[in-house]
């Protein structure tokens, strides 16, 4: 190799590493998830210096993979399978087969109840059977019997393995449990200054038609009572109702809106959306 291809060569892995500590697009389909509101969640973890970061509800990882990576990482969500999937894209070995079976797939509706129907056994077949099912179910949406084909708006099957890598190589060393919450928020620190990021289920939203793990009213209260003693940074994202109003009047809550298609609807009719930021800085 010559002096000049070397150079190059090692520019690009820069540009690779600079890149994968910012900005990656996450690999899943998640209801609720927060991929298009990034702009509206990105000057609030600006706002603190920190080298911890953790995030007790995971789904589709929006704001982990948009943000930069810091020291210490913790990830965290109930449902397994997705747990699994992100544990095989964090390691490299793992990472290059799944990689390689979802290189060989197709999206059509045949494929998908074959997947459906499939009883995986190992982590690497779970982990490959919940991308494959997230990627073209309606929404990304994971709970049956609520899986229904719908790849119309997802990345095609050619774009999948890149997705795979790129967040795979953000996934590396962190830390990736299925735990509840309340053990990701109140676990002693690792570093200096830790930051939550806190998407929990929401109040209004129909959690048991999207959700495997949905939320009781005593676990908004107990994510409440949490969050109003911790001593680290968090933002925290909720629908914007009275009860959560009432709930987070000691903190700072800001309104946000967008539009968004709503449900069974043409695509020109759109439908307004409000949900709050609320943080205790």
């Amino acid at each position: 190799m010559s002096l000049d291809n070397y150079i190059e060569n090692e520019k690009s892995r820069t540009r690779m590493k600079r890149n994968l500590s910012t900005n990656v697009r996450s690999p899943f389909r998640y209801p609720g998830g927060k991929m298009k509101h990034i702009k509206y969640i990105r000057p609030y973890w600006e706002r603190v210096l920190h080298d911890e970061y953790r995030e007790p509800f995971f789904g589709g990882g929006a704001v982990f993979f948009a943000k930069p990576k810091v020291e210490y990482n913790w990830l965290n969500d109930l449902l397994k399978d997705l747990i699994i999937t992100l544990k095989i894209m964090a390691d490299p070995e793992s990472r290059l087969k799944i990689i390689g079976l979802l290189s060989n797939e197709v999206a059509t509706k045949e494929r998908f109840e074959e997947m459906k129907s499939w009883n995986p056994q190992t982590e690497l077949e779970k982990a490959h059977r919940f991308y494959y099912i997230n990627r073209t179910a309606y929404s990304g949406i994971m709970k049956q019997p609520n899986w229904g084909f719908h790849d119309i708006k997802s990345v095609p099957p050619r774009k999948w393995p890149d997705r795979v890598e790129n967040a795979g190589r953000k996934l590396e060393g962190s830390k990736i449990t299925s735990i509840d919450f309340l053990e990701v928020i109140e676990a002693p620190p690792d570093g200096k200054s830790v930051f939550m990021y806190v998407d929990p289920p929401y109040c209004t939203s129909d959690q048991k038609r999207a959700y495997l793990h949905h939320f009781s009213l005593d676990d908004h209260l107990r994510l409440h009572e949490a969050l109003k003693e911790t001593e680290y940074k968090f933002c925290l994202s909720y629908d914007d109702c009275d009860q959560v109003r009432d709930l987070y009047d000691w903190a700072n809550l800001y309104t946000y809106s967008w539009r968004y298609h709503a449900a069974n609807s043409s695509v020109t009719s759109r439908k307004m959306g409000e949900e709050l930021i609320i943080t205790n800085y």
